[in-house]
This record gives structure tokens, C-alpha cells and sequence, in this order.
């Protein structure tokens, strides 16, 4: 006998005017599982290492000030350059393609073949060279590995900007209470003779004769460079969001760092530092900020005339006529007087002689302490400006691969300073910092080795962990918010 049940699968007569609607089967539970979070980074792997590697390079900036480690000066002048090899390795992450790289790593290939050039001097002192010339970039490799968000970056520029303010404080104090802040002079300084020493000397207006201002150098005139950066590190905190503290803290950062630049009396930092400014300025024009423009001018350009002032009535006729000759004659000529020969000279001398480099180990630190010049066929080399010593290390190849790598650099700080969309947060004004630091850094290779020096590792360690932060916030935002 039939049930009188109707089958469950038949439905009534309704069913024609029902829109069918097909369903996933249920899952066995409602309740929804989060995912699970990622693994917090451990310390090689946090923003944490670019804090502990910049102490680093204060510690062994400092030790340099102190005769008791005058023995093993050699240390801590090489701790930073092998820390930075180091980590090159230890470092571990996901492998961001800065648009640097490959010409860093063309112009690494070419210093490396340049090992078997027959003009290199000892084997140690061209393994030296080579790995000066790696340390310095390396931290654009291994830095973009690091998990870095905003606050650290913001974090990072702050810790540089308080060092070199400290540095630039102490270089005013030096001139200002003579003999009683100075710390011991360079021993390369004094192995140039009693009449070079001398010339870095000058009579302040109270009649004591001092030395430029060192700062926390051992260097006179040393001073300049933490008083540019104060300058310019500063400008950023005016024109940030973060409070009226940081405010104050980078208009300070500014007034003590043009007064230590015009004592310091390097016109070569101050011609840069315009240069930077002029850069930030024309970002903010080009982004439409004009309000943190006319700030930014107004306060610069305030404290550049009261700073002029206290510096002349401190430092006395010295200063005056010293900073007098930027504007007695062409700037032009002012800077081919100085450090324009040393460019007329690569030019017209060193790449002639060397179109494809001169050898490994010939010149600059890794020559001082490792090299063997005994031998007439490799005789020591000077190079005053880093296109000098591209020239050595690359002839005619070496002025294009590191310059283009500064140009990839500069282009892509310049597009991320220009956009106007503040979504994203302050990045565009460290857009604006970065763009106008690297072109300040570019300038500065006029002038001395800057890539073959501690601030050459600090320039990309700074540009690694900004675009390790900006590449971290892009790839937390949604697709269709990027």
C-alpha cells in the first residue's frame, strides 16, 4: 500500500511562478574561522635592524673623537663597511627590484674586473676596495628586505636628524667657548704639515684663533655636514603633521644649522643646501602645496638672515669675508678655482690614461691601510671627488652605471613627492625629503668621495627603508584602493 506522503523532491503547483535559485551546500559549520595571522618578523626581519645599524655607525663615527682607541682605529673605521657585507646575507625577505639595482650591480661587475687589471696593487687592498665600494650600496638590498612601515621610517629620519643637530650644536659651542669642546684632531690632518693645519684655522671675533667647527667629527669644518642635514632633515619636521613638537623641534633643527654652517665657513655645503631647498621647493610647487611652501621659504629664509648675524658676531671679519666670495665673483668659477680642477683633471687626465679603470686598491682608505706602494707599477693614486674614483674603478663605464643608478634613484623619490593624493599619509613629504636629499648627495660627489664613505651607506640606507615602507603600504591596501 502507498504512503499518502508526497515525495519530498515534488513540489506544488506553485513552483512555475518561483525563481530557482541554486545553493552551495551548507558547510558543516556556520561559524566563520579568521585566518590565521602572519608570523610577527623576528629581529632580522623587523625595521628594527635600520635603528640598530644606524647606532652602529654613531658608535663608530664617535670612537673616532677618543685618543685611548687610537690603537684600533682601524676597527671601528671598517665595522660599519663589514656589518653592512653582513647582513647583505643574514637578512632575510622578500626580494624587492628597486630601480637602482641593476646599475649598482653593473657598476659592482665592473670595479670586480677590475681586480685583474695589471695595475691593481695588492690582492688585500683590491679586495678592500671591492668591498667598499658593495658595503656602501648594500644596504638598498638588504634593508628593502625588512618589514618597515611609516612610523619606522619616521623613526629612522628622526634618529638621523637628532645626531646630526647634536653634531651641529657641539660645532657652535666649539667656536663659541674655544678649546673647551674640541676633541682631538684627525692624525691624517696633522700628517699634512703644520701650514695645512693652519689654514683651517681662523680668528673668531674675541681674538681666540680656533678651529672650524668639528662637531662630532675629528675633521674641522666637519661640522658642516651635520649642519646641512640639520637644515634639511629639519625643513621635513616643519612641514610635518606629527605636532607643534616636531614643529618646533625641526624650525630648531634649522636656525642652529645655518648658524654652524656659516661658522663651519664650507661653501660647498652651502651651495648644496640651496640646491636642496630650491628641489623641495619645487616639489611642493608641483604638488600644489602652497601653503608648506611660503612656511617652509619664510622660515628658512628668516632664520638664514638672523643666523648670518649671530654667526658674524661670533666668528667676526673671518666669516664675512669668507662667505663674501660667493657672491664677489661667478659661482662657476668659485667652484673651478677649488674642486673644479679636480673634474677638469678626470677629464682631461684620468680617462685618457685610464679608459677602463686604473686598477683596484690605489687610492682612498683601502690604499692607506692595505696597499704596497713600493711597487713603481702600481703607484698610489689621489682621487679628491667621487667621479675621480668611478674614473679608477670603471674608466669612461664607471661615470655611466653609479650616475644613472642616482638618476633611477632621484626619478622615483620625485614621483612619489608629486602625487597630490594625501590618502596615502605623509609619503609624499618623504617623497619630498628623499628627492631633494639624493639630489644634495649627487651634488656632494663634486666635491669629495661621498660613495665611498659612511654617509654614501647612509644615503641608501635611507632610500631602502623608504621604499620598503612605501612598498609595505601599498601591498596592505586593497586592490582597488592602490
Amino acid at each position: 500500500m502507498r504512503s499518502a506522503s508526497p515525495r519530498p523532491q515534488l513540489r506544488g503547483p506553485g513552483v512555475l511562478h518561483q525563481r530557482y535559485v541554486r545553493r552551495a551546500p551548507e558547510p558543516v559549520t556556520t561559524q566563520a574561522v579568521p585566518a590565521p595571522a602572519p608570523a610577527p618578523p623576528g629581529l632580522l626581519g623587523s625595521g628594527r635592524v635600520v635603528v640598530a645599524f644606524i647606532a652602529l655607525l654613531f658608535v663608530c663615527q664617535l670612537a673616532l673623537l677618543f685618543e685611548a682607541l687610537a690603537p684600533v682605529r682601524v676597527v671601528f673605521r671598517i665595522l660599519s663597511f663589514g656589518t653592512s657585507l653582513a647582513l647583505l646575507f643574514l637578512v632575510k625577505g622578500p626580494r624587492l627590484k628597486h630601480p637602482a639595482m641593476p646599475f649598482l650591480l653593473a657598476s659592482a661587475g665592473l670595479t670586480a674586473l677590475n681586480f685583474f687589471h695589471p695595475g691593481t696593487n695588492t690582492p688585500l687592498a683590491a679586495a678592500a676596495q671591492l668591498g667598499i665600494q658593495i658595503s656602501v650600496f648594500a644596504p638598498l638590498f638588504w634593508a628593502s628586505r625588512l618589514r618597515i612601515d611609516a612610523k619606522m621610517f619616521g623613526r629612522v629620519v628622526l634618529l638621523l636628524f637628532l645626531f646630526n643637530m647634536a653634531s651641529a650644536s657641539l660645532g657652535i659651542l666649539q667656536v663659541t667657548f674655544p678649546g673647551r669642546f674640541q676633541p682631538a684632531l684627525s692624525a691624517m690632518v696633522e700628517s699634512q704639515g703644520e701650514g695645512y693645519v693652519r689654514s683651517l684655522q681662523f680668528e673668531t671675533a674675541s681674538g681666540a684663533r680656533v678651529f672650524r667647527p668639528m662637531g662630532l667629527t675629528d675633521v674641522p669644518g666637519g661640522a658642516a655636514t651635520g649642519a646641512f642635514y640639520s637644515v634639511l632633515l629639519g625643513g621635513a619636521f616643519l612641514l610635518s603633521r606629527q605636532g607643534m613638537s616636531r614643529k618646533l623641534l625641526g624650525a630648531a633643527g634649522i636656525g642652529i644649522g645655518l648658524v654652524c654652517l656659516y661658522l663651519g665657513q664650507v661653501r660647498v655645503a652651502a651651495v648644496t643646501l640651496i640646491v636642496c631647498m630650491a628641489a623641495m621647493a619645487l616639489v611642493l610647487t608641483v604638488s600644489g602645496r602652497w601653503v608648506r611652501l611660503v612656511t617652509l621659504a619664510s622660515v628658512v629664509g628668516g632664520f638664514a638672515v638672523v643666523a648670518f648675524g649671530w654667526a658674524v658676531a661670533v666668528g667676526g671679519d673671518a666669516v664675512l669675508s669668507r662667505w663674501s666670495t660667493l657672491t664677489a665673483s661667478d659661482p662657476s668659477q668659485v667652484y673651478h678655482s677649488n674642486r673644479g680642477r679636480f673634474l677638469d683633471e678626470t677629464f682631461d687626465q684620468v680617462l685618457p690614461e685610464f679608459p677602463l679603470g686604473a686598477g683596484l686598491g690605489r687610492y682612498g682608505m683601502a690604499n692607506a691601510y692595505f696597499g704596497d706602494n713600493t711597487d713603481r707599477e702600481s703607484p698610489p693614486l689621489w682621487a679628491e671627488i667621487q667621479w675621480t674614483a668611478w674614473a679608477y674603478d670603471g674608466g669612461w663605464l664607471g661615470l655611466v652605471c653609479y650616475p644613472l643608478a642616482l638618476l633611477a634613484t632621484l626619478w622615483w623619490g620625485f614621483q612619489v613627492a608629486r602625487r597630490r593624493d594625501d590618502s596615502a599619509g605623509e609619503f609624499w613629504l618623504w617623497g619630498s625629503l628623499l628627492f631633494a636629499y639624493d639630489l644634495g648627495a649627487l651634488a656632494q660627489t663634486f666635491s669629495y668621495q661621498f660613495f665611498m664613505s659612511q654617509m654614501g651607506m647612509e644615503f641608501w640606507l635611507l632610500n631602502a627603508a623608504f621604499f620598503s615602507a612605501y612598498w609595505n603600504r601599498n601591498a596592505a591596501l586593497h586592490a582597488h584602493q592602490r
